[in-house]
């Protein structure tokens, strides 16, 4: 049933989708296809003729056209993503135990998405007809071809108005585009963001409701900018105890719109102002500022979305529930004072176990949570999680609306200008914006924090004695009391507090109090704002990396139950051999050890910092097991079932266990450009939609994205047997103790992190291990806990590096896609032992001074020893070192031929000489056949087949005959099979060549005739080559004038302005400068005041100082006289009276200056004036002079002109005589070349007709040669006589002679040509008279001889003597004719020589 829903869901959504395409498509083609430019980029046109089906089995989507497709159908693997996620969702809800019941509710699922799916309401439909026209109509925005007719349109009212050329044109285009581009961009995400809004509102009203609130808190008032008026008080904060609104909410107002709205529209009626309905209002928004006032409709869109989700987030995470009896309660935790009270006289030593009695103690079923409210009508929701979104908007609002007031007035006539208002705007929104966002940020921080406790409490309620042992569970609206500090006092027992951090958030208290919600929404409400929104912060972090730590230790203890149990976490499923719950208690006794051993543990800061780093490694640990140990251990062995298995599983539990980037499912076609990190800030600014959607996770807008840390787990490990979850759990075990092996051998460097030490470690610090005889790892005095966590993270990183690292380096090394079989893996560990980590060693122990000792232990590559003075971080270092180095090395050979491939195309290319562009450089390389004849296995299987039915004894193999059949049978179809596929790779291959030869000789008569036309295009003629360059050279001048006459302006213009500038401020600099003396001498005046002053108090010092030593003497009865300090005093007087005079000697000195000053600054002042009258006479006359010189060269230039046309009339006249005579001259001379012509073409037939009938005739000659030659050797064969033979040697050799003279002349030497009529006649002479010689013996011969000798001489002589006598004459028709020239020149007498 489950599948088939699913089936009818993706069926339901993909007709859907080929519909909505088949619309667009034929919106797009509704006047047809017309080839051109226009249409590139557009989707393929659909011929809609006939339908078809895609399969032959009845197909379960509809039937699509011949030629349809629709790349969006692809986008379908993200529906079974989402129902995973919804899955997943509720099964934490639910938390079934059976597989009956998660089939069940997976059922449920599945029918809920269905019936979702089928009463789907259209987006538009949660808001005004208005906004539906102006912002959901898709007439105009969505047709391709409409938007480019807009484009266009607004480009050429652009290039009207404001005539741009060259690059200033390109970039007004670009910048149209842009524009529109993110116009369209804007519409996009502001209709995504506008549906997600409406759902999420009605979360919020189901969620105020079920908590006692009205649907009025929803919405704010609109109040615009023009009817806004100053308000005090606006900072105003909602109230700290939003339950006070439920008795008395006369401060909210029940303002509740008739139709849903934008954010925008609350604020400004002026700025959510636009339309996409009709052209005018688009290209309204394109040329003016509509792109920014989209901008801020988004901003003011996206922060009301992100409010209601937090609102949304926190009373979802507030679960039902009803309380009981207060007085139970009170009696329950006043019994709870009273015992840890009691205990606070015992010893230390058994502080713990009383600490864990205590904690039994605590009421956990004082309340019960419902986290599912189907059925459950008479629940309510804690008041205490609601977020009124109209008091939390109400005051930013009026501050944003105060400041527009405020500035509106500083400004003043500038906002007469409406651009200058809506900037004014904008600033003031986007501030408002941050500021509510800023302000929703804590309750954001507060939700995430519940739902962590939540997920907390949901683990520890499936395991109840760990959390009554380790765990203290808060109460609602619990009083505090006691101390918010620990104390370390060895002398009584002191519970911890029951929060985690101080209430100023500067102090760390208990990490293992878990707090109720109704605490956590009132925590750090109290301190300011900035001050609580940092203790938050430290308080999420905190507990998210203790949420993850406790969720791994709880998982890991669970990976030993059974594979078809779902109730894992019962006491009875938790096997003895993955530690149970003796091994997770020690794991959380081993945390809190950490945290004691902190430098300050009390910081919280230094707690979050050791809580993350201490979940990385975790997660590290068990990705490094799985990944690679894991899998490594079952190849090696042989089982690749469980290998594969593993691999399989990895790829969907590990990467949620790290922190791999997840993009978001609607990002399918918004990526960030390569080379940019998603988690950079660079980035973030650059593209912050898009980088949001890169790392926000495959569904951003959520309630809940915990991290389902079991379920990853125990994928990875799902598929293994009992046996083989054994060996993987020694696997995971061995990794921790590599983790201990690592400390122990950084422990001196940890150490020196440690500036304390802690009363456990001073206890323990001399006992050793029983076994190992070191110290124990756990009795030590434990390191640093941040420096010891940082160490083995940085090692469990640099491991996973080296596995990344070794893997690539095999797979490129074996030349193969992976290393999965059991040859290959052995293949491998030979290879990389030999070439990387021998190497690695022997350099770590040339590095140590230990060569001796590596050499004489490690004889063999295939046999290492380690090291023992070495740690694995430097032998795995040195091996990723050496890793690297090798692949750096092969990507740098692989550049290399790029590039010489690259240089080359790039070489060739400027060898040509054409003038069309150099499409090699961008053309694909061409399909290389790599002819490899893949090897069938098939003797194996003929012997595996063979052994399957046998009989095996001592000495003998016994096999059926039927059987041996059977496999003999089988044996010869595998060879058949074997050689029809060779043949078939064989032909395919030489089919390939042959075409690869086919078209680079194509390519080479292309480049053949291309040259060939080049060269009979490139002449051009004398005459337009001097016209050409005489247009140059006059256009050359021309230009140099003119570059001359500009820069002869441009001189004077800057002469112009600078004595403009100078004659301006001028005045300015003066008066500047009187400023400045002034300022000057009254500083010397101010500065000669204060020396007086200052002296004068120290006289008046001085005067009193003596009276009282003078009183003091008196009081003692001191007898000595005072005469010297009254002549001191005097002295001192009389020298206050110089200095007086001094300093006013001083003040007219400084007079005097200022009035020299004075006088110089004038008299330089009217120098200048001077100087500058002069200047101007000065250039007056020059300009005087240029002009006369002007006007005199000018009257020059014309008398130069008129005399240089004459003469050019008169050589124009004698250049047409000239050309008329050439003229004549040359059709003479064309006549001529006619005649001749006629008669060399005459002459040639005649050589032509001769030559072939002279080749006739001596092939004729040849081939009765032939023949006189097989009967002579008949002949030969047959007669007795010795005579006979001899006349016929005799014949033969003049034949021979004959033919060897012959064949020492060749074609093209002048022997040849002379000769040619001589042989030729000795030829036919030699032929005769051996015709008639050996005719008359033909007969005699024929009868005595039946069977005739084969032919000795071979007939590749006679070709070769016919090639070299007769050459073709269609080749090369020109050699004929010097040949019959010169024969006709010899004489009959040179003829016969």
């Amino acid at each position: 049933s489950c599948l088939r829903l699913h089936l009818q869901l993706i069926k339901d959504v993909l007709n859907k989708q080929i519909d909505n395409q088949r619309k667009y498509n034929h919106k797009i083609w509704r006047d047809g296809p017309k080839d051109g430019i226009n249409e590139y980029g557009f989707p393929p046109y659909i011929i809609a003729k006939q339908l078809i089906a895609v399969n032959n089995s009845p197909p379960a989507l509809k039937n699509l056209y011949l030629l349809e497709f629709h790349p969006s159908l692809g986008l379908a693997s993200l529906i079974p993503k989402a129902l995973d996620h919804i899955l997943q969702e509720f099964q934490q809800i639910y938390r079934p135990k059976t597989a009956s019941d998660i089939i069940n509710l997976e059922k449920r699922v599945l029918q809920l998405t269905l019936d979702e799916w089928m009463t789907l309401e259209s987006p538009e439909s949660f808001y005004g007809s208005q906004l539906q026209k102006d912002l959901f109509v898709d007439v105009l925005v969505e047709d391709p071809s409409l938007v480019r007719e807009i484009a266009v349109s607004a480009l050429k009212s652009i290039t009207e108005e404001e005539q741009k050329q060259g690059k200033e044109k390109h970039v007004w285009f670009m910048n149209i585009f842009s524009r529109l581009l993110e116009l369209l961009t804007l519409r996009h995400r502001l209709i995504e963001v506008a549906v997600e809004s409406a759902q999420l509102g009605r979360l919020y009203k189901e969620f105020a409701g079920e908590m006692g609130f009205d649907e009025f808190h929803l919405y704010l008032r609109p109040v615009y900018f023009e009817f806004a008026t100053h308000k005090e008080k606006a900072d105003q904060l909602p109230p700290i105890f939003i339950t006070a609104l439920l008795e008395d909410d006369s401060g909210v107002d029940r303002y509740i719109p008739s139709s849903l709205v934008l954010s925008i529209q609350d604020i400004d009626n002026q700025i959510g102002k636009f339309s996409f309905r009709i052209r005018e209002s688009i290209l309204q928004l394109l040329l003016h500022s509509g792109v920014e006032n989209l901008q801020t409709a988004l901003a003011c869109q996206v922060t009301q979305k992100n409010i209601l989700l937090v609102a949304v987030q926190q009373a979802a995470f507030c679960h039902m529930m009803y309380p009981t009896q207060a007085g139970a309660m009170k009696e329950r935790s006043q019994s709870m004072r009273s015992q840890s009270s009691s205990t606070s006289e015992r010893s230390s030593t058994i502080g713990n176990e009383m600490e864990s009695q205590l904690l039994a103690t605590v009421p956990l079923t004082s309340y019960s949570v419902v986290r599912f409210s189907a059925g459950s009508w008479n629940l309510k929701r804690p008041p205490e999680g609601f977020i009124s979104i109209q008091l939390e908007k109400q005051g930013p609002r009026d501050i944003m609306l105060n400041t527009f007031i405020q500035k509106k007035q500083i400004l003043g006539s500038r906002m007469q200008n409406p651009d200058e208002v809506n900037k004014l705007k904008r600033e003031v929104i986007a501030e408002y914006c941050h500021k509510v966002t800023h302000r929703m940020s804590q309750y954001s921080l507060r939700s995430q924090i519940i739902a962590y406790y939540n997920s907390i409490k949901g683990l520890l309620e499936d395991l109840p004695t760990v959390r009554d042992k380790y765990f203290i569970i808060g109460l609602p609206q619990e009083k505090k009391v006691g101390k918010e500090k620990l104390e370390n006092d060895p002398r009584s027992f002191c519970p911890r507090p029951r929060c985690l951090l101080s209430a100023d958030g500067r102090s760390f208290l208990n990490l293992w109090f878990i707090p109720h919600p109704s605490e956590t929404l009132f925590m750090f409400k109290m301190l300011p704002e900035q001050a609580g929104c940092k203790a938050l912060r430290l308080t999420l972090q905190i507990v998210a990396a203790f949420h993850d730590i406790v969720s791994y230790i709880f998982s890991f203890a669970q990976l030993g139950s059974a594979p078809g149990c779902f109730d894992y976490f019962c006491l009875e499923h938790l096997t003895a051999d993955w530690g149970g719950t003796e091994q997770i208690g020690m794991e959380l006794q081993e945390l809190q050890k950490k945290i004691d051993n902190l430098h300050n543990p009390s910081d919280p800061n230094e707690v979050a910092q050791m809580l993350s780093l201490h979940r990385d490694i975790l997660f590290l640990q068990f990705d490094a097991a799985v990944r690679h140990l894991v899998r490594k251990a079952f190849l090696s062995s042989g089982n690749v079932s469980a290998y594969q298995s593993v691999t399989d599983n990895i790829y969907h539990g590990l990467p949620p266990l790290s922190n791999s980037i997840v993009r978001s499912a609607f990002a399918s076609q918004l990526l960030i450009p390569q080379l940019l990190d998603p988690y950079s800030h660079r980035t973030l600014m650059l593209f912050p939609w898009r980088t949001f959607l890169a790392n926000g996770g495959p569904f951003p807008v959520t309630i809940s994205n915990l991290n389902p840390i079991n379920n990853n787990m125990q994928l990875c490990l799902s598929g293994l047997n009992d046996e083989d979850r054994r060996v993987a759990h020694g696997e995971l075990i061995g990794v921790q103790s590599e983790m201990e092996d690592i400390l122990l051998n950084n422990y001196a460097i940890l150490d020196d992190h440690r500036e304390w030490r802690t009363p456990f470690a001073k206890q323990s610090s001399g006992r050793f291990d029983e076994v190992s005889g070191k110290p124990s790892g756990a009795l030590l005095e434990l390191p640093h806990s941040v420096a010891s966590c940082s160490l083995l993270k940085s090692y469990l990183i640099l491991w996973k590096q080296l596995e990344v690292s070794k893997t690539e380096w095999g797979r490129l090394k074996l030349k193969v896609e992976d290393i999965n079989t059991v040859h290959l893996y052995k293949q491998f560990s030979e290879v990389y032992n030999v070439e990387i980590l021998y190497p690695a060693m022997r350099s770590v122990a040339i590095r140590m001074g230990l060569e001796d000792e590596f050499e004489g232990f490690v004889t063999t590559p295939q046999c290492t020893f380690p090291l023992k003075e070495v740690s694995e971080a430097e032998l795995k270092t040195q091996q990723l070192r050496q890793l690297l180095e090798s692949l750096e090395i092969h990507m740098i050979h692989n550049v290399q031929k790029k590039i010489n491939k690259e240089m080359t195309l790039v070489i060739s290319e400027k060898a040509r000489e054409e003038r069309n562009l150099p499409t090699e450089l961008w053309k694909h390389r061409n399909m290389q056949e790599n002819f490899s004849v893949p090897r069938p296995e098939i003797v194996e299987s003929f012997i595996q087949r063979l052994l399957e039915n046998h009989q095996e004894t001592d000495a003998e193999i016994i096999i059926g005959k039927d059987h041996l059949q059977r496999c003999l049978t089988a044996l010869g179809c595998d060879i058949m099979a074997r050689e029809r596929s060779n043949f078939e790779t064989y032909s395919m291959f030489y089919e390939n060549i042959l075409q690869q030869q086919q078209q680079l000789l194509y390519q080479k008569e292309q480049e053949m005739d291309a040259t060939e036309d080049k060269t009979g295009n490139a002449e051009l003629g004398l005459s337009q080559v001097a016209e050409l360059t005489h247009e140059m050279i006059m256009e050359i001048t021309a230009l140099r004038a003119r570059f001359t006459d500009l820069q002869r302006k441009d001189y004077s213009l800057k002469e112009q302005i600078r004595k403009e500038v100078q004659e301006d401020y001028g005045a300015l600099v003066q008066s500047l400068f009187l400023m400045c003396l002034q300022l000057k001498g009254k500083l010397d005046e101010y500065r000669l005041s204060i020396n007086q002053h200052m002296f004068e108090i120290i006289s008046e010092v001085r005067r009193d100082g003596v009276d009282k030593m003078i009183d003091l003497k008196k009081k003692f009865g001191s007898t000595k006289d005072n005469s010297r300090l009254k002549e001191h005093l005097a002295q001192q007087g009389q020298l206050q009276k110089l200095r007086d005079e001094n300093s006013s000697l001083g003040k007219l000195v400084c007079k005097l200056k200022t009035i020299s000053c004075w006088k110089e600054t004038v008299q330089k002042a009217k120098l200048s004036a001077s100087l500058r009258e002069m200047e101007k006479e000065h250039l007056l006359q020059e300009a005087e002079h240029r002009m006369n010189q002007e006007v005199h060269r000018g009257q020059k230039l014309n008398q130069i002109k008129t005399e240089n046309l004459g003469r050019m009339l008169e050589d124009l006249g004698e250049r047409e005589l000239r050309l008329q005579c050439l003229s004549a001259e040359a059709e003479k001379s064309s006549k001529r070349r006619q005649l001749q012509e006629r008669k060399m073409k005459k002459e040639i037939h005649q050589v032509r007709t001769q030559l072939t009938q002279e080749r006739s005739l001596k092939l004729d000659a040849f081939q009765r040669v032939d023949e006189l030659q097989s009967q002579l050797y008949v002949m030969e064969a047959a007669a007795p006589q010795r005579n006979f033979s001899a006349g016929l040697t005799r014949r033969s050799a003049n034949l021979s002679r004959s033919a060897n003279s012959i064949k020492l002349s060749f074609p093209g030497s002048a022997s040849w040509i002379q000769n040619t009529e001589i042989s030729t006649f000795a030829l036919s002479r030699d032929f005769k008279q051996h015709f008639l010689s050996t005719d008359s013996m033909h007969g005699m011969s024929s009868a005595t001889e039946e069977t005739q000798r084969p032919k000795t001489v071979p007939s590749g002589w006679r070709n070769r003597v016919v090639d070299a006598l007769l050459p073709d004459l269609t080749e090369n028709p020109h050699l004929v004719v010097p040949i019959q020239k010169k024969s006709q020149n010899c004489s009959p007498g040179q003829r016969r020589q």
